[in-house]
């Protein structure tokens, strides 16, 4: 590493990764929280018994 300030090019850099990885983890995390669990097995909250074929 280089002594000293970092230069105006670097600070860009930093945050700009900074907040695409931001914004990346906020969008894939709003839309997760979005959707219903993919399990609903037995055991599950909101698990409704299939109903029989003859009924």
């Amino acid at each position: 590493m280089t002594k000293g300030r970092k230069s105006p090019l670097e600070w860009i850099i930093i945050i700009g990764l900074t907040l695409v990885f931001a914004s990346i983890w906020l969008l894939a995390h709003y839309n997760l929280s979005r959707e219903p669990p993919y399990h609903k097995g037995p055991g599950s909250v909101g698990y409704e018994e299939p109903g029989k074929p003859g009924e």
